[in-house]
Protein backbone atom coordinates (compact mmCIF):
# COMPACT_ATOMS: atom_id res chain seq x y z
CA UNK A 1 0.00 0.00 0.00
CA UNK A 2 1.06 3.55 -0.67
CA UNK A 3 -0.42 6.83 0.59
CA UNK A 4 -0.05 9.74 -1.82
CA UNK A 5 -0.48 13.14 -0.18
CA UNK A 6 -1.06 16.22 -2.34
CA UNK A 7 -1.08 19.57 -0.58
CA UNK A 8 0.12 23.17 -0.79
CA UNK A 9 1.95 25.45 1.63
CA UNK A 10 -0.75 28.14 1.30
CA UNK A 11 -3.58 25.69 2.21
CA UNK A 12 -4.60 25.84 5.91
CA UNK A 13 -6.44 22.50 5.75
CA UNK A 14 -3.32 20.90 4.24
CA UNK A 15 -1.18 22.07 7.14
CA UNK A 16 -3.65 20.71 9.69
CA UNK A 17 -3.99 17.37 7.92
CA UNK A 18 -0.20 17.06 7.53
CA UNK A 19 0.10 17.11 11.33
CA UNK A 20 -2.73 14.60 11.74
CA UNK A 21 -1.31 12.15 9.18
CA UNK A 22 2.25 12.49 10.49
CA UNK A 23 1.07 11.66 14.03
CA UNK A 24 -0.64 8.43 12.95
CA UNK A 25 1.29 5.28 13.73
CA UNK A 26 0.93 3.56 10.36
CA UNK A 27 3.43 1.39 8.55
CA UNK A 28 2.73 2.40 4.97
CA UNK A 29 4.79 4.01 2.22
CA UNK A 30 3.99 7.71 1.99
CA UNK A 31 4.71 10.07 -0.89
CA UNK A 32 4.02 13.80 -0.65
CA UNK A 33 3.63 16.21 -3.55
CA UNK A 34 3.26 19.98 -3.54
CA UNK A 35 0.32 21.21 -5.63
CA UNK A 36 2.33 24.12 -7.05
CA UNK A 37 5.81 22.62 -7.37
CA UNK A 38 5.00 19.10 -8.58
CA UNK A 39 2.41 19.90 -11.28
CA UNK A 40 3.81 17.39 -13.77
CA UNK A 41 3.82 14.54 -11.24
CA UNK A 42 0.33 15.18 -9.85
CA UNK A 43 -1.24 15.61 -13.30
CA UNK A 44 -1.52 11.82 -13.59
CA UNK A 45 -3.74 11.74 -10.47
CA UNK A 46 -6.44 14.05 -11.91
CA UNK A 47 -6.43 16.39 -8.91
CA UNK A 48 -8.89 19.27 -8.90
CA UNK A 49 -8.74 22.58 -7.02
CA UNK A 50 -9.80 21.29 -3.61
CA UNK A 51 -6.94 20.36 -1.30
CA UNK A 52 -5.64 18.35 0.44
CA UNK A 53 -5.97 15.13 -1.53
CA UNK A 54 -5.03 11.74 -0.09
CA UNK A 55 -4.91 8.76 -2.43
CA UNK A 56 -4.46 5.20 -1.24
CA UNK A 57 -2.92 2.91 -3.86
CA UNK A 58 -2.27 -0.81 -3.91
CA UNK A 59 -0.13 -2.26 -6.70
CA UNK A 60 -0.48 1.00 -8.64
CA UNK A 61 -4.29 0.94 -8.53
CA UNK A 62 -6.24 3.61 -6.66
CA UNK A 63 -8.18 2.05 -3.79
CA UNK A 64 -9.54 5.15 -2.08
CA UNK A 65 -9.41 8.95 -2.28
CA UNK A 66 -10.09 11.64 0.34
CA UNK A 67 -10.52 15.21 -0.87
CA UNK A 68 -10.67 18.29 1.32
Amino acid sequence: MKLIKISAMWCPACLIMRNVINNLDIDIEQVEYDYDLDEEEISKYNVGDILPVFILEEDGIEVSRLIG
